[in-house]
């Protein structure tokens, strides 16, 4: 075993255990009672199935991400990678087709793994507690959509990751880096405008009552945004939810149309002040910095990269 392997097991070995310690950690904190200060004001009923839910999609997470990384183990061991990668190279194509190939193998090799677990986990266990609204002509679509988009974002972007380590050598993986930085921050700021409203429908906020007191919290926060949406989260799920996405002109504020429904003014201004301290925390812009820094580029996207090129 080469010293690009060593690295990339160890950091796949590490970042199991630690994730995998940090599940195990929260699950033991799960607690079915009702805490004190919640007294009154929340149903106990209500708080034991949520804690109920937040264990078994946790247990049910770690089974998939064990399952996901025994069989990683297992192809790459028994010389899968290398294997493939010949089968392909009889073809006698490109170097950059044929790891086009290598990579969309690989690719629907995990999706055909993985899919009945994504079925479970949306007809049983959403299902189970009441959240799942997911029809099976929606689930198909949003595949279907998503491999669309996949072909039309990934190929472009891995034709061209695999052209740089063809034709830059040493120095590849740092130009490589930057082309996945500016791919990355290019798609989340055209994301709220082109991308997300292929899965939902969005609707502009302005005709509401709640826009304007949004619209009051923000200026006294000084705090300014593109839009106000309510997205239609309830094709899929009871869940109730609101998220910022986009920066720049395209930063917008999202909320699902069953958080609207369900919870009165000033609730939805408390959860829209929490979202919006993470943004005065500057908490955004660091996770990005974070992920996009050569360091975190090396320990992600150089596994994909050593695999793909069949350097292992």
């Amino acid at each position: 075993m080469n010293i690009y392997a060593v690295v990339i097991l160890s950091a796949l070995l590490i970042e199991f255990i630690l994730s995998r310690t940090a599940d195990m950690l929260n699950i033991r904190h799960i607690k079915r009672e009702l805490p004190e200060e919640f007294q009154g004001y929340y149903d106990q009923k209500r708080y034991q199935t949520s804690q109920e839910y937040t264990k078994e999609k946790s247990r049910f997470g770690q089974i998939i991400e064990t399952m996901d990384l025994l069989i990683l183990l297992v192809f790459w061991f028994s010389g899968g990678f290398n294997w493939l990668d010949s089968m392909l190279r009889q073809l006698n194509l490109s170097d950059i087709l044929t790891g086009i190939l290598f990579v969309a193998i690989l690719g629907a090799a995990k999706f055909i793994i993985d899919l009945p677990f994504s079925i479970y986990s949306t007809f049983v266990i959403e299902e189970k507690y009441g959240f799942n609204k997911t029809t099976w002509k929606t689930f198909i679509l949003d595949i279907l959509k998503g491999m669309l988009l996949s072909l039309i974002l990934g190929v472009p972007l891995l034709t061209g990751i695999l052209a740089i380590f063809q034709y830059l050598g040493t120095f590849a993986w740092i130009v490589g880096w930057a082309l996945v930085t500016v791919f990355t921050l290019v798609v989340q700021y055209i994301a709220p405008r082109w991308i997300m409203p292929i899965f939902n429908k969005f609707e502009p906020l302005e005709k509401h009552e709640l826009y304007h007191k949004i619209k009051s919290f923000f200026d006294s926060v000084d705090y300014s945004i593109s839009g106000v949406f309510v997205m239609d989260g309830s094709r899929r799920s009871r869940k109730s939810n609101a998220f910022f996405t986009g920066f720049g002109k395209n930063k917008r504020i999202v909320f699902f149309d069953t958080l609207v429904e369900q919870h009165n003014d000033e609730e939805i201004l408390s959860i829209l002040a929490h979202e919006v301290g993470h943004y005065k925390k500057k908490h955004i812009l660091k996770s990005t910095i974070i992920s996009i820094l050569p360091h975190g580029f090396c320990l992600l996207s150089f596994v994909h990269f050593f695999i793909a090129s069949g350097i292992i």
